[in-house]
């Protein structure tokens, strides 16, 4: 419990980060399409860093990989759609 804070605060961080990182790729279309697009790019760094990296370094199976990789698809690309959908370009 006493790192919690330093968790929030890196979180907060890596959310900073990514919309950012948002606004630099945005190219105008759709904020829907955009952030899906977005979301998976972040899918797919996340699953091959690290559900790859746990499956080969932490040795946690198949059944388990595959389900953090869907996991991890699902969550970053609903959370690419809401920068998507909240993002509005100055």
């Amino acid at each position: 419990m006493s790192h919690m804070p330093a968790g929030m605060i890196a979180m907060f961080l890596a959310m900073v980060v990514l919309a950012v990182m948002y606004s630099m790729l945005y190219r105008g279309g759709s904020g829907l399409v955009e952030g899906a697009r977005f979301g998976a790019l972040i899918a797919i760094f996340f699953v091959c860093t690290f559900v790859i990296h746990n499956y080969v370094n932490l040795n946690i199976g198949l059944k388990l990989t595959l389900q953090q990789g869907i996991a991890y698809s699902v969550e970053w690309l609903v959370v690419g759609i809401v920068i998507g959908l909240i993002y509005r370009p100055g």
